[in-house]
Formats: C-alpha cells, sequence, structure tokens
C-alpha cells in the first residue's frame, strides 16, 4: 500500500491494523492458491532444492525452492521455479 501524503498523513488516512492483517492474508491465500494450481498442472516431475544458512546473529533460516516446467499458451514448456 502506498500513500503519498505530502506530509498531511492522518489517522483516519491509514488502515486499521486488523484491516492490514486481512488484506495481507487474503493476498498471501490468493498467492498460495495460485502456486498450488500451478505446481498440479505441471508437467513431469517436479524437483526441490534447500538452502540453509545463519545470519551473524546465529538466527536460522532455511529456503525451499520448486523446479518444474508448465505449457504456456503456445504450448511451449516453460521451466519454472518458486520458493514453497
Amino acid at each position: 500500500m502506498l500513500y503519498l501524503g505530502a506530509g498531511k498523513i492522518e489517522d483516519k488516512d491509514l488502515p486499521h491494523r486488523h484491516k492490514m492483517t486481512d488484506m495481507i492474508l487474503d493476498a498471501y491465500r490468493k498467492r498460495l492458491t495460485a502456486a498450488m494450481d500451478e505446481l498440479k498442472h505441471s508437467e513431469g516431475r517436479i524437483s526441490f532444492t534447500t538452502d540453509l544458512w545463519s545470519d551473524p546473529s546465529l538466527d536460522s533460516f532455511m529456503a525451499v525452492t520448486a523446479h518444474y516446467y508448465v505449457r504456456d499458451e503456445q504450448r511451449q514448456l516453460k521451466r519454472r521455479n518458486g520458493l514453497i
């Protein structure tokens, strides 16, 4: 959400924190559904890769990436990947 108020932002101009939470969760659910649909209709197998790392304060992180193929409108194979 972007608001350019030239320094004149008031409380009424900003969505309530519950509204922001709902907006974020709705966007997440839409993206999750689209990603699951694309994976369900992928051609062949799906491969997964992982990466593990930690930051200087030793907080650990893990990423899982799916690699797969889908057909575009012209029925050409396109390689896709995305974080899971």
